[in-house]
């Protein structure tokens, strides 16, 4: 089915979108990032992923941040001292609110900065939590993560706690995780610290369900990335001439998904005046999500100049909120 329509919802040429598309679909072999997932579709079929019950990460951390709330805040001093709490991606806040609502019952002083290079995506968090939680001081910031640090770095009257929730640091490879993580240190104070959500390595069967579900849910929001090129960019996919591939390798532990084409095809892109060619099996890599041993969590941890201050796991110790200082 030809699901391109009409110019009149195209974006420029000149988008950050369309210029990453043309840069990914001309490599060998194709890729797209995975932060193309979450257009207002993407962000819909996410929401049926994390109500699957093979989808056990986002179950995990909250069970982490609902039953040792106190025990992270005690952790981090947060009733001993003024902070900053930057979050980078809160999205909807559905997690980090366990701690904002523990934090204002406990008269903590505090000021809550989201990050995000999306105004909408803050404007609604801001909203939601304003109507929620009146009394929560915040103060979104709408930059690319590491401008939001040095900015807030400068204010030296409070320690900075960053929070990186949700796995997202699975999004890089473990070197490519390394860079970021020593750039999060370059950019704070010393004796600032770093909450950040990892998944763990576990079963391998229990890893790929959830990222190749049979319910088909994955699937779609995988094959969503060309009806988001359709849409923005005027491509005229045919979603039925590509199959969504996923597997784990448990080795380097990392969860790779792809994009396969059923035949050799030309898609053409109208805002982009552009046209790509697909051979038969040729796939797109779309995302990776890559997996930890405490031990890797620790080595990383180490060479990146912060010291491992607590670990917190959920029941099953497939998840884990690990707890870094700066040295």
């Amino acid at each position: 089915m030809n699901e391109k329509i009409t110019t009149g919802t195209i974006q420029r040429k000149t988008s950050a979108f369309g210029k990453d598309v043309m840069y990914g679909l001309s490599q060998h072999p194709k890729s797209l990032s995975s932060k193309y997932f979450y257009d207002a579709e993407g962000d819909k079929i996410f929401q049926q992923i994390m109500n699957m019950p093979e989808y056990y990460l986002t179950n995990c951390e909250y069970e982490i941040l609902s039953q040792q709330r106190k025990d992270i805040c005690d952790a981090i001093h947060a009733l001993d001292e003024p902070l900053n709490l930057i979050e980078f991606g809160a999205g909807d806040g559905y997690k980090t609110k366990l701690l904002l609502k523990y934090l204002l019952d406990n008269k903590a002083e505090f000021n809550y900065y989201p990050v995000d290079i999306s105004n909408h995506i803050l404007d609604e968090l801001q909203s939601k939590l304003h109507d929620e939680m009146p009394d929560l001081d915040v103060k979104p910031v709408n930059l690319e993560y590491f401008e939001a640090l040095t900015t807030l770095s400068k204010i030296k009257n409070r320690r900075n706690v960053v929070l990186f929730l949700g796995a997202n640091i699975g999004n890089f490879r473990y070197k490519e995780a390394e860079n970021f993580i020593g750039r999060i240190h370059s950019s704070l104070n010393e004796g600032d610290l770093l909450l950040m959500g990892v998944d763990l390595r576990k079963n391998p069967n229990i890893i790929r369900l959830a990222y190749d579900d049979p319910h088909g849910i994955t699937a779609s929001f995988n094959l969503n990335l060309l009806k988001r090129m359709n849409r923005e960019l005027g491509a005229d996919f045919k979603t039925d001439s590509f199959s969504h591939y996923a597997f784990y390798e448990p080795v380097d532990g990392e969860m790779l998904s792809y994009l396969v084409s059923k035949k050799d095809q030309v898609v053409h892109f109208d805002a982009l005046e552009w046209s790509v060619e697909f051979n038969k099996d040729e796939f797109i890599h779309t995302e990776v999500s890559k997996k930890y041993s405490i031990s890797e969590l620790e080595m990383m941890a180490e060479s990146q100049h912060f010291k491992v201050m607590k670990h917190f796991f959920d029941g099953k110790q497939y998840f884990v909120d690990t707890l870094w200082k700066l040295k």
